[in-house]
């Protein structure tokens, strides 16, 4: 595929367990069916989102092929990368590319944070041999970051760096998307918090959970359009349910909460989490939750 056809909004998809904490496959074609519906470009597996370290290999194989399976070709798939080694990320790209993804983002290894020299020598051999196009993780919450000026000598190293999943700073992330949109693909995720301003500055789309695809990709639209305004009155439908879910204290809540609410709007029963995560939320967060789901839904984005 080209990278140019990398964009717009791509939900990173959640991982539902039964009650016995088996993954629950039919939940990715669940989520495949509801993101294309309502005009996602495609979906992306094993961020923070699809708790990747919560799934065993075998699992993340089983997961990336019932999506490949479910998309049919309808939209695209990424693939984040975030094995312990080299060979380990190696062997999760050779699985996407032969389960039929179109492109993969490489993330640093969760453990002690990695300095950055090492992270971009660890970065060459796996862009240069993945043999579909390449995205580079860039997030604060990561441990290890590269600067814009890294970014640039590595894909002037490294070719089939085509992208940049941008997650630093507001003021880093605008900058290099006006400085540098028409050498790489940018896309931000943080569940979309901050899409309106990004892409005014220029990137090409987000990653956000599967909550607010039909208002996002509306917003999307009006984006290209230059309706701005618009584009502002639709993140202030999604806004105050977005931000709740977002300041969780704890990832995995933020995660609870965001299936909770998934399940609220599509009806797919959302099941249990896994151990050793927490297995419920707050009461009272959770209807606060189920208010605000509520006052978005009486607004309208047409």
């Amino acid at each position: 595929m080209r990278p140019d056809e990398i964009g717009g909004v791509l939900p990173v998809l959640y991982s539902f367990f039964d009650d016995g904490g088996n993954l629950r496959l039919d939940g990715f074609r669940h989520q495949c069916e509801h993101c294309l519906a309502n005009g996602a470009n495609g979906v992306v597996l094993f961020g923070f989102v699809t708790q990747f370290y919560r799934l065993s290999f075998a699992e993340k194989v089983a997961a990336l092929r019932e999506t490949a399976r479910s998309l049919e070709g309808r939209g695209t798939l990424g693939v984040t990368i975030m094995e312990a080694s080299v060979a380990g990320q190696m062997e999760l790209i050779r699985v996407a590319r032969d389960e039929g993804a179109d492109w993969v983002i490489l993330q640093p290894p969760l453990g002690p944070p990695a300095r950055a020299p090492d992270w971009m020598e660890m970065l060459k051999p796996l862009i240069d041999e993945a043999g579909i196009p390449v995205a580079v993780q860039n997030a604060l919450i990561a441990g290890t970051c590269l600067s814009n000026g890294d970014l640039i000598t590595l894909q002037t190293e490294c070719p089939n760096l085509m992208g940049v999943k941008a997650e630093t700073s507001s003021e880093d992330v605008a900058a290099f998307a006006r400085n540098c949109r028409d050498r790489f693909r940018i896309l931000t995720g943080n569940w979309g918090v901050e899409y309106p301003f990004f892409l005014r500055s220029g990137v090409h789309g987000v990653i956000p959970a599967p909550n607010f695809v039909k208002e996002q990709v509306a917003l999307h639209k009006a984006a290209i359009r230059e309706d701005w305004e618009k584009v502002d009155q639709i993140h202030a439908q999604i806004l105050p349910l977005m931000q709740f879910i977002r300041e969780r204290p704890a990832p995995e809540e933020q995660i609870i909460l965001g299936k909770q609410a998934y399940s609220w709007r599509t009806s797919y029963t959302v099941g249990t989490n896994r151990k050793p995560g927490p297995a419920s939320i707050n009461s009272h967060i959770l209807a606060h939750a189920h208010n605000l789901l509520g006052a978005m839904m009486r607004q309208s984005v047409e």
